[in-house]
């Protein structure tokens, strides 16, 4: 396996704690959880730590409409994917994978010796490793249907394997959660509580699969990591059932932010956005000839302000732009990145 640099992962950490406006947390922070209606008391986890894993796949089964045996837990959603190409590398040598999107799910294959490539309509997928975002990662829009069919389907029809990273896709705030696997129950998808639910301290994400997968899975996950730890399992479990009160906290805070994005975008000259429908970023492209690296150290180191170079997702001229935070904060950090934009892409 050849160590690849996770460059989105070491740029947060290098800047966020010097920084002033962190505009790179693509998570919603973690609420009070007894407000939430977690019990988060140890001695009553005791009383059922044998059961946390059933209770959370349960959970997770009942919410997207499968059954238990089709359901996995990971340690958040960066295992899952590394577990998925660890399980299904050894039949393929090629993946593609659609850019912009997620370093992870081009940087894993190639740490894995895969050759790994964009993914276009002329791409020959016969047994071959394919993995998207949905809704895509730094653009923050659910892919179209039509799209999404024409390849799933191409894709099973030449033997390959497709892992659709659900992360953000509850941020489309769908009163009925849905999930691909429920077309295409020959897919493979992970989510994570990190993001929708602000949990990603208890490291807690999911693959849901066909029992085949899943074993094959459960196998190389043993390997790795064994098992998730029961008590983050608990909590992840119950946050689930409750899923109604983070889905209002999430749809009015990711709304109103939205809102303060838009206006940004519309009076700062030379930038466009991607006008997410279903995560809280976006990409913001940007014209002139600076690189998306040096801007964004620009910001970072001259203006205090944490953003996420698009060259980390495989794009150029642009950044991720994240509005998870409180609104006061969002106003006040769109206010010093419109001021560094106007000086810097004069």
């Amino acid at each position: 396996m050849k160590p690849i640099e996770f460059r989105l992962y070491n740029w947060i950490h290098r800047y966020s704690s010097v920084v002033k406006h962190n505009l790179s947390a693509s998570g919603l922070s973690e609420p009070t959880l007894n407000e939430m209606g977690i019990d988060t008391d140890y001695q009553h986890f005791r009383d059922v730590s044998t059961e946390a894993e059933s209770l959370f796949k349960a959970s997770v089964a009942k919410i997207y409409g499968v059954e238990p045996q089709n359901v996995l837990p990971t340690i958040g959603g960066s295992e899952a994917i590394f577990l998925f190409y660890a399980c299904f590398c050894e039949k393929a040598s090629k993946s593609f994978v659609p850019l912009p999107n997620y370093e992870p799910l081009f940087d894993v294959p190639k740490a894995l010796g895969l050759q790994v490539e964009d993914l276009t309509p002329k791409s020959d997928l016969k047994e071959c490793l394919v993995a998207l975002t949905d809704s895509n990662n730094p653009v923050g829009r659910r892919l179209p249907k039509d799209y999404l069919a024409e390849l799933l389907t191409k894709a099973e029809d030449n033997g390959s394997q497709v892992l659709i990273d659900e992360t953000f896709r509850e941020f489309g705030f769908q009163e009925s959660p849905s999930s691909s696997f429920q077309s295409w129950p020959n897919t493979v998808v992970s989510n994570t509580m990190t993001k929708f639910y602000g949990l990603g301290g208890f490291r807690t994400g999911w693959f849901i699969a066909d029992e085949e997968k899943i074993q094959g899975l459960k196998r190389t996950k043993s390997l790795i990591s064994t098992e998730n730890p029961a008590y983050s399992l608990w909590i992840a479990h119950q946050a689930l059932e409750n899923r109604w009160r983070f889905f209002a906290s999430a749809k009015k805070r990711v709304e109103q932010n939205k809102r303060l994005v838009e206006e940004f975008v519309e009076s700062t000259q030379k930038i466009e956005w991607s006008n997410p429908d279903a995560a809280p970023f976006c990409l913001v492209n940007y014209e002139g000839g600076v690189d998306s690296v040096t801007l964004c150290t620009r910001a970072a180191e001259k203006a205090g302000i944490l953003i996420a170079p698009s060259e980390f997702f495989g794009s150029q001229k642009g950044f991720r732009l994240c509005f998870t935070s409180e609104q006061h904060a969002l106003e006040s950090a769109l206010q010093a990145l419109s001021s560094f934009l106007v000086d810097e892409l004069k």
